[in-house]
């Protein structure tokens, strides 16, 4: 594979336009000079016959250090290039580094060198072909350059070269792409000024080593994936648009005079047309992408387009069925090739019945016009492919007269999302990749290869030229790779490449082993066989429950393994439409799918090897009418479970034994009730050997799923006993992402430095951890140490009031004195209430909003109780007739709720009414920070809150803490930007801890003064805000002003003029006085507060650790584990 293939990784336009503003060095001739001195020097021969170790350092002095400007270690004690760098953990030496390095004078007088690589480079001779594998060698010398990378913390670039040619690869991305600079194209100086302008010192290297500093490449990077982002929205709106011209075209006006000899009546002809617009625009594509390939003639479709015979008129269309039929059949007058393969098969109701329009075929044309071999990459194409999906249902939905409802369509009924490509490329690695690896290191150990002595020379090579033939026929074409969900065939092209590299490096290894027999002979040539139709029709299956996706799919691998004048593969008997996890045509008639039937040649040696893919992500609602076929055939069913449980089941059940399935789909099943049969499931008849967990990183566009990744092996053998655990000594690879880390990810790279090994042993039905193992551990501490909140609290939490409509219920401080105004009795049943966004850490801050709390029949005596409705709600407004006016415009609303009183206007029976009135805790159902507080003052809540009947003031202590929300971090379900939700049975179970009397009794007080300065603070920053709006106009504070005492007296002043109003004018000396005053008054007491308080909530976290028995370790390692948004920072005096 090549770079070509997928593109490059700047946009060529993007890189036009970032050199108009460049100002090149005045000695830009000099450098081009010298680079012509090593084009002249390659053209004659000579760099061919030098060893490639002696050109290194020339190579690296010439290129980088004069022509790039990166200054070696003499002469300075900064740096930018460094020669022979040393890779940690075992990853070898590469040829060299840029980077940002420094030389450091320890206390001993030892100087160490340190710094930051931002690419290594690994160089290899002229002769050597970068992607190949080299004798000896498991890698080429991009595989070396990447291990590098992967070894490296914070590289974001990898060099390669063999002086012929440099390559620029970036790490977030796949080897696949990469920025080729040939040595002979940059004699081209407008060439050698994009080489210059990309790989220069000032451009390529941040100005500082913060990991999170950008250098201007890394800028061109994003433009240039905003460029290609343009190109998708445009191509895509125009291929949308010209496909539902095609659509309405066909549907309208062709069926006119459309035969119904073969049975097109009706909603079956229409959803026929729909699928025939759909493949005159992949006949056109397929076509344009191949013009810009080299594989037909250039602007095929334009000349076929513009063409006109004077003496045989013919339309643009008959022209371009000429066109289909040539690129069919060939046509060598055309320089056409064939490449049928069913694409451009005659195709009756098409070829012969249907006509389009010369303006249709203009438009036709118009796609043509983009530029396929730089302008649109396979990336673009794939997520036009997976959006035509949605589109095509559309269209056949309106077509056939059914409701479409957008929300509902394919990417949500069926939970399908664009896999970008370097997950793709991962799952392939990590999958397919390792089951090859093992099955390599298996035959060679079979054959006793190293067992051959050293000096047998002629035999060792027999034995290996041996090897590689069996590894090539009996494991690399017996390989059975499977998409149970395929889609538009990401995962499918993925591993496609992996293949093709895997069968390319198999070739290189007998042709470097290649030598004669006694016969004269020669054994271990490279083989002749067609490695793409190999690799489609022996290695690769897919299936989909979508028609539209699998026809997409082989479009996708057509266009990616189209070669000039090869017939394109036939995919029918490998790619199909099937519902994968149903084979009962009793449940779906229509696509109901028999695994064993369908591949009866893979069952017939034991089922898959590999299961890779990205499963729907269908909620359970929507799997009712085979719930019953569910629950019979699956051990992992249960009622709510969404169905990528099913594929998972389905996956491991078609594989063979020691067969690996890997998946990315949500992590929800990890602690989900739904998920615990799974989990039983997987303890039982499964190994895990990965799991990678991205939390709320959006890895989807529009799609926030949880994704996480798995790499499953199936056991070898059947488990000998029920309750035994197949390997459960094997160790799994866990690795949790944080979201602000996928930008830019190494994904190989970041799992080998952050990941760590938990037993597999360790999981089993219930919940599963993914924390290392000592975290873990104090986890299960906190754990056996702390009795479940609701049996500490003899109680378990409470919902805030829920009123089924809070636009009636709920009002603000106008509306209630409106309404009390004209009837004092209603003041008896309008309650003040907090709302979620009200609670802080140890009290609440009332916004003056009030709650129409008129309760139930069934839970208090009204005089209207037991009424008919109509004389209730007489009595109703008798009663209360202010808020009865109030009430009355909503009742249409109010008596469509589920959840009312007896009467319309009454909220739902609720039995703990009381307990609002008394001492409580009140908590948020979505917590960003660990808020919880305590409340004297009866207020309810609505239902973004919960309440405990509890005035304990250790347990607040307990709640608020670092410790508690270390714990709660990893215990409580993550929902969108990381926040936490306590809501459920989880927090009824969060351990506390029994407190000692001596605990209590310096905890309580401490609390109570937390409390104390909160009310201050709030009471005093409430006053300042009410002044500056009076006295200085201020009606939006903003953050800064909200909390002005954080603010320095001068920002706090900047902050004024900035948000007072501009018709307020210049601030005089008089009210410049004032502000400094007021925030003298105002801001250094709450400052003296907060300096208290933080003194106080240390104590308070001392002895909360201590009431849980914490060492000084397991504080340390709370600490250094500590998640986001912890109550305050690690105090000082601790050493972590």
């Amino acid at each position: 594979m090549t770079g070509k293939d997928l593109g490059a990784l700047f946009n060529q336009k993007t890189v036009e336009n970032a050199l108009k503003g460049f100002r090149f060095p005045a000695d830009l001739v000099g450098k081009h000079q010298k680079v012509q001195e090593w084009i002249t020097s390659l053209r004659s021969g000579k760099l061919t016959k030098v060893k490639e170790v002696s050109l290194h350092g020339q190579f690296l002095n010439d290129i980088f250090q004069t022509v790039l400007g990166y200054r070696s270690i003499i002469g300075g004690d900064r740096w930018e290039l460094h020669a022979e760098q040393t890779i940690a953990d075992g990853g070898g030496s590469a040829d060299g580094a840029i980077g940002l390095f420094h030389a450091k004078t320890e206390d001993s007088g030892k100087v160490k060198l340190q710094g930051r690589v931002v690419a290594p480079i690994e160089l290899k001779g002229v002769t050597n072909d970068l992607d190949r594998t080299a004798s000896g060698r498991h890698e080429s010398a991009v595989d070396q350059g990447w291990r590098y990378a992967n070894y490296t913390p914070d590289c974001r670039w990898v060099i390669v070269s063999n002086y012929r040619e440099i390559r620029l690869y970036q790490t977030s991305k796949t080897p696949a792409y990469y920025q080729r600079f040939r040595l002979e194209d940059l004699a081209d100086l407008d060439t050698f000024k994009q080489f210059y302008f990309i790989l220069c010192r000032d451009n390529f290297l941040p100005a500082t080593a913060d990991p999170k500093g950008k250098s201007r490449i890394d800028q061109l990077l994003v433009e240039s994936a905003n460029a290609d982002e343009d190109v998708t929205k445009k191509l895509y709106q125009e291929y949308k648009q010209v496909r539902l011209a095609l659509a309405k075209h066909f549907l309208h006006i062709v069926p006119e005079g459309l035969s119904d000899s073969q049975g097109l009546v009706g909603d079956h002809r229409n959803v026929a047309l729909i699928a025939t617009a759909q493949k005159v625009l992949d006949r056109i594509l397929f076509i344009a992408f191949c013009e810009d390939r080299g594989l037909l003639p250039e602007k095929t479709i334009q000349k076929a387009h513009d063409h006109k015979d004077p003496y045989n008129p013919r339309t643009i269309w008959e022209n371009f069925k000429a066109v289909f039929q040539a690129v069919d059949k060939g046509n060598s007058a055309l320089s056409i090739p064939g490449y049928n393969g069913g694409l451009f098969a005659h195709d009756p109701l098409l070829d012969e019945q249907l006509w389009v329009s010369d303006s249709l075929c203009s438009h036709l044309n118009k796609l043509t016009g983009y530029d396929f071999a730089s302008e649109v990459s396979v990336n673009i194409l794939g997520h036009i492919f997976e959006q035509s999906v949605s589109d095509l249902e559309e269209l056949r939905a309106q077509a056939t007269n059914q409701a479409y409802d957008q929300k509902k369509g394919r990417r949500k009924t069926q939970g399908v999302y664009y896999t970008p490509a370097f997950i793709t490329q991962y799952i392939v690695g990590v999958a397919l990749g390792e089951y090859l690896e093992r099955q390599e290191k298996a035959l060679w150990e079979e054959m006793g290869i190293d067992q051959i002595r050293a000096n047998a020379v002629r035999q060792r090579q027999r034995a290996e030229i041996q090897f590689w033939e069996r590894y090539r026929d009996e494991v690399l074409t017996q390989t059975r790779v499977v998409d149970p969900a395929c889609g538009s065939g990401a995962f499918l092209i993925a591993a496609f490449d992996f293949l093709n590299r895997k069968y390319e490096e198999v070739n290189e290894r007998l042709a470097a082993l290649q030598t004669e027999d006694e016969s004269g002979t020669f054994v271990g040539q490279r083989s002749l066989f067609d490695l793409t139709k190999t690799i489609l029709n022996q290695n690769l299956y897919g299936v989909d429950l979508s028609p539209e996706s699998v026809e997409i799919t082989k479009l996708s691998l057509w266009l990616k393994t189209a070669e000039r004048g090869k017939t394109l593969t036939y995919l029918d008997d490998n790619i199909k439409v099937g519902n994968s996890i149903i084979a009962d045509s009793a449940f779906d008639p229509t696509y109901a799918f028999d695994w064993e039937a369908a591949f009866p040649e893979v069952f017939a040696s034991g089922g898959f090897d590999v299961v890779i893919g990205n499963p729907p992500y269908v909620r359970q609602e929507l799997l009712t009418p085979f719930k019953p076929y569910l629950q019979e055939h699956y051990a992992a069913y249960d009622g709510v479970a969404d169905i990528y449980v099913y594929f998972y089941e389905k996956g491991l059940s078609i594989l063979r034994p020691n067969g690996i399935l890997s998946y990315i789909v949500t992590n929800k099943w990890l602690r989900a009730g739904y998920g615990e049969p799974l989990r039983q499931f997987f303890a039982g008849n499964a190994v895990f050997e990965q799991i990678i967990d991205f939390g709320h990183a959006p890895i989807f566009e529009d799609a926030d799923v949880f994704p996480c990744i798995v790499s499953v092996r199936k056991p070898e053998s059947e488990r000998a006993e029920e309750t035994e655990k197949p390997e459960a000594w094997a160790p799994v690879q866990v690795c949790p992402i944080p979201r602000e880390h996928l930008e830019n990810i190494n994904l190989p790279q970041y799992v080998n430095q952050e990941g760590y090994k938990v037993p597999w042993s360790r999981y089993g039905k219930e919940d599963w951890s993914l924390e290392p193992p000592a975290v873990d551990d104090l986890m299960h501490k906190l754990k056996l140490k702390g009795n479940p909140l609701t049996e500490y609290i003899k109680s378990k939490p409470f919902y805030g009031i829920k009123t089924g409509l809070n636009k009636a219920f709920l009002i603000d401080d106008a509306t209630k004195k409106k309404i009390i105004g004209k009837d004092s009795n209603c003041s008896a049943v309008i309650k003040p209430y907090l709302r979620g966004q009200d609670i802080e850490r140890w009290t609440s801050e009332w916004q003056k909003l009030w709650m129409i709390l008129l309760q139930s029949s069934g839970d208090h005596l009204w005089p209207w109780s037991g009424q008919s409705v109509e004389l209730a709600e007489q009595t109703f407004g008798n009663t209360f007739s202010s808020l009865y006016d109030h009430l009355k415009p909503f009742a249409d609303r109010l008596k469509k709720r589920s959840d009312q009183g007896q009467y319309w206007w009454e909220l739902r029976s609720c039995a703990y009414y009381d307990l609002f009135l008394k001492p409580k805790l009140i908590y948020q159902e979505i917590q960003f920070h660990p808020a919880y507080c305590y409340d004297t003052g009866g207020y309810f809540t609505n239902n973004k809150n919960f309440i405990l009947a509890n005035a304990d003031l250790y347990l607040l202590a307990v709640l608020n803490s670092p410790l508690g929300w270390w714990h709660n971090w990893r215990y409580l379900p993550h929902m969108k930007d990381e926040a936490l939700t306590p809501k459920g049975e989880l927090i009824e179970i969060f351990p506390i801890a029994p407190p000692t009397d001596e605990i209590r009794a310096e905890v309580e007080p401490a609390v109570q003064q937390l409390i104390e300065f909160t009310k201050a603070n709030q009471e005093a920053t409430r006053d300042i805000l009410d002044w500056l709006q009076l006295e200085h106009g201020i009606e939006k504070p903003g953050n800064k002003l909200s909390d002005f005492a954080s603010l320095p007296l001068d920002d706090f002043l900047k902050e004024v003029k900035k948000r007072r109003p501009k018709t307020a004018g210049s601030l005089g000396p008089k009210p410049l006085k004032e502000l400094k005053e007021a925030y003298n008054d105002y801001a250094l007491p709450i400052q003296q507060r907060c300096a208290e308080g933080l003194t106080l909530e240390h104590r308070i976290s001392e002895l909360v650790n201590q009431a849980y028995g914490l060492t000084p370790e397991e504080i340390d390692l709370m600490w250094k584990t500590a998640p986001p948004r912890m109550p305050f920072q690690k105090p000082s005096n601790l050493n972590v």
